[in-house]
């Protein structure tokens, strides 16, 4: 073969080559982009209740959904008006509420007194053997009720359990350029009798952050208040979503934000309440 021919063939192996690879390589982000699509829950698309006469709102982003993890239960409460939830028994599961702003005041049989839980406080019962509550909203009052199943078959056994932690039990920290207040978890005020919970919330400023997770964790993201992209899936204000199997989210905040972030196991070594 002339060595212009050979020149030629060579050149021609090279680009059809570097097609190759380019066309592999986006087939390959091309996936990789469809593996990161997340399903958002709009708070449209989540489960709406209207409470007494409307004076309570609640939007339920777990409903309609399998569960997941050791949870059972999420409802974002807004009072509209003063609304009070009657006296209601509860059993083996473990209940956690935050108080993001306005008031609440509960009574329960485990201490028999109505306690005030003003904007930033956090309610912890297990319910263990087994307890009756009433919770009382003030108007402009805005929470999170969470529970969780702490594995039901102990949890029953055990002597009810409340306690308040006050808004001064919480601080925000700075973290590579936001701001996060920890709840729940290692180094966090509180601890559960479920396994694998943490409990975050952050401050986003404008601007791109990378938050880092746990690779063995499911993590549930709920948008309080702002506009942001997870991984360039949009997310508005009380729009839902939840990854698994990531070590770090990539979030862009087009204004400022505020992301409730709640961690829980992909597996727990007991027989949820759920799969009974």
């Amino acid at each position: 073969m002339k060595r212009s021919k050979f020149l030629k063939l060579s050149a021609s192996l090279i680009i059809i080559s570097g097609i190759s690879n380019w066309a592999f390589g986006s087939l390959f982000n091309s996936q990789k982009k469809k593996k990161m699509k997340l399903q958002i829950k709009t708070k449209q698309q989540q489960h709406g209740v209207s409470l007494f006469g409307g004076k309570l709102n609640e939007n339920k982003p777990l409903s309609g959904e399998p569960l997941y993890s050791n949870l059972i239960y999420w409802a974002n409460v807004e009072a509209v008006e003063e609304g009070t939830f009657p006296m209601h028994p509860h059993e083996g599961i473990e209940i956690l509420t935050f108080v993001f702003k306005g008031e609440l005041e509960h009574f329960d049989t485990a201490t028999n007194k109505w306690t005030p839980l003003p904007a930033d406080a956090v309610q912890h019962i297990q319910a263990g053997s087994g307890l009756q509550h009433s919770e009382k909203y003030w108007k402009g009052s805005r929470a999170f009720q969470i529970w969780f199943d702490p594995n039901f078959s102990t949890a029953l056994t055990k002597t009810p359990y409340y306690k308040d932690y006050q808004a001064d039990a919480f601080n925000w920290k700075n973290e590579h350029g936001y701001e996060v207040k920890s709840y729940v978890g290692e180094n966090a005020p509180i601890q559960t009798d479920a396994p694998g919970i943490t409990a975050k919330r952050y401050k986003l400023p404008i601007g791109n952050h990378t938050l880092t997770l746990d690779l063995n964790s499911f993590h549930s993201f709920y948008l309080m208040e702002g506009r942001i992209e997870l991984e360039g899936n949009t997310m508005s204000k009380d729009s839902f979503t939840k990854t698994s199997g990531l070590s770090t989210l990539n979030v862009n905040a087009s204004e400022p934000s505020e992301l409730f972030v709640l961690e829980s196991p992909i597996t727990v070594d007991y027989k949820k309440v759920t799969d009974r």
